[in-house]
């Protein structure tokens, strides 16, 4: 069974954006186009990208956007995921949505590049793109 694996927005951007992890992320893409992974993200990421990049023009920054949504599922954000993420103060809350998402669906993995907010709550496993990489590779 292939792996359920819920895409952290800044995992989106470094894709997108071609950031300093773009290798990784790239990577990441590059499984899910092959069907080796199933790719997930929220639609609370696909939001909140449309205010991220609000500094590009609107034609750049819809091109962004589908490029990041390309071979990715996106996942619905509902009122129990917020109700539960509202029981749960933690520092970061958006980070909170996020895996409540990612929970509410099965998703086997996190990935993302930002892991310190995550262990606060988290008990999904959660992981960088590179450590995810490492640990396809050397299990597959």
């Amino acid at each position: 069974m292939k792996k359920k694996v819920f895409l952290d927005t800044n995992i989106l951007l470094d894709y997108g954006q071609e950031r300093e992890e773009f290798q990784a992320a790239n990577a990441i893409y590059k499984l899910g186009d092959a069907g080796a992974i199933d790719l997930y993200a929220s639609y609370l990421s696909y939001a909140n990208l449309g205010y991220i990049l609000r500094h590009y023009s609107q034609s750049e920054r819809y091109e962004l956007i589908k490029l990041m949504r390309e071979g990715v599922v996106v996942l619905p954000c509902d009122a129990n995921q917020l109700d539960m993420a509202l029981r749960n103060p933690v520092n970061d809350y958006e980070d909170m949505l996020q895996y409540q998402c990612a929970l509410t669906h099965g998703c086997d993995v996190i990935v993302t590049n930002n892991k310190k907010d995550f262990q606060e709550f988290c008990s999904i496993p959660f992981v960088t793109s590179e450590e995810f990489l490492l640990d396809y590779f050397t299990t597959c």
